[in-house]
């Protein structure tokens, strides 16, 4: 008997997209709001950024653990019970962290809110890995992304006040007001689950003779690539992390540095778009390169900008453009993993290096007394990522000619 190949594609209806990704970005604006989270905890807690920012490291570890595991297990859960499970734990995580009375307490609270984000977000993009046009499918995803940082950019911010507004309550602190607003959006979550798809587990689509996607081991070069993406993303960070410290040190106030921030949102919504369809038409390779291209130039530019307009221009471009090439990349993992576990691993690899990133970031700075060093750093790491990635961009693009 000829084996014959299941078509394990699922057709997303504008509905079931919007529902995934409200689920995803109102669990996980915790994690798109890590900058101001470690702000939060400083001033809350009386202690260095330093200190802080181990929380967002641990929160950072809690779901790359969890995304790689749920990464590999996501074809062969009910989606929607992980869902389910996942925000619910979020909210009692939340919830929790506005009452944690010390930093070991508050810690484990995120680390245990990052597991959960981990496996809800590696079900996110596992189930966009199966859609017929994985390219717009990731695009619209990184837009939304790019959104919620608009609006977070926003509301954050006066969320350190709520203490001074809610007089009597259970809000005390700046971090207070801040995991409060984690802890209404995660709800507001749960209201979306319902209408995201179900698609059917992948080992039980077949009959004698079919090959199944699930039954393929994933690619080397597509493991290689995700290990380059993550070179990619912590040279990013070695600079991205530092973004305000770097305006402050021009110097600019903070409100201004915050528009920066949206700016780059804002553009990253529409270039996010713009890939997720060139993407869908051309080969990886080229954008690909481009926008690593761009990002070797811009690092130094950004690390150390001469003047005010050149933090300007620089800034939100370098910001935006990791995000950018997503859609892209991950459409290319598609090609040479059908099953979709490889995009569905992309969280643990671009959030596992932004746990690292300070550790790394912190020493050089201090080192060059100033972000210098982090440019040249950050230089090195993106070319690093992008010759891991070539070998699977390659690939995939030879794939491409044969469909």
């Amino acid at each position: 008997m000829s084996e014959k190949a299941v078509d394990d594609r699922i057709d997303l209806t504008g509905i079931q997209l919007g529902a995934l990704i409200g689920v995803m970005l109102l669990s996980f604006a915790a994690n798109i709001g890590l900058a101001y989270n470690i702000s939060a905890i400083s001033l809350a807690f009386e202690v260095d950024r330093d200190v802080a920012s181990y929380i967002g490291s641990a929160e950072l570890l809690g779901i790359a653990i969890n995304s790689l595991l749920f990464a590999q297990l996501s074809t062969r859960l009910n989606p929607h019970h992980t869902f389910w499970t996942g925000v619910t734990l979020v909210i009692v995580m939340n919830l929790a962290a506005i009452w944690a009375s010390n930093l070991w307490l508050l810690g484990a609270l995120r680390f245990a809110s990052g597991l959960s984000l981990g496996a809800i977000v590696a079900t996110v993009m596992s189930t966009a890995g199966r859609s017929r046009n994985p390219e717009m499918t990731f695009a619209w995803i990184n837009a939304a992304v790019a959104g919620m940082g608009i609006v977070l950019n926003f509301v954050i911010p006066r969320s350190f006040a709520l203490d001074e507004t809610i007089h009597g309550g259970f809000i005390t602190s700046e971090s207070d007001g801040l995991f409060f607003v984690y802890l209404v959006l995660a709800i507001m979550a749960l209201a979306f689950i319902k209408a995201t798809p179900h698609p059917p587990k992948l080992e039980a689509t077949h009959s004698e003779g079919d090959v199944v996607p699930d039954a393929r081991p994933s690619p080397l070069i597509g493991w290689i690539a995700l290990f380059g993406l993550s070179f990619i993303f912590l040279g990013h960070g070695l600079i991205a992390i530092f973004f305000s410290e770097i305006g402050l040190s021009i110097p600019l106030k903070p409100e201004t540095i915050g528009n920066v921030g949206m700016a780059a949102s804002a553009i990253g919504m529409f270039a996010s778009l713009a890939a997720g369809m060139i993407g869908a038409r051309f080969k990886a390779k080229f954008p690909i390169g481009g926008v690593l291209l761009v990002l070797v130039i811009l690092a130094p530019m950004v690390a150390v900008p001469d003047s005010p307009t050149m933090f300007f221009l620089a800034a939100p471009l370098f910001l935006f453009l990791p995000v950018a090439i997503m859609p892209i990349f991950l459409g290319a993992l598609v090609r040479i993993d059908p099953t979709g576990r490889q995009a569905a691993s992309n969280p643990a690899f671009g959030t596992l290096p932004g746990a690292i990133a300070p550790a790394i970031g912190g020493p050089l700075s201090m080192s060059a007394s100033g972000f210098a060093l982090n440019g040249y750093a950050a230089m090195g790491f993106i070319i690093l990522g992008g010759l891991l990635m070539a070998a699977a961009v390659f690939k995939a693009d030879s794939l491409r000619d044969e469909e």
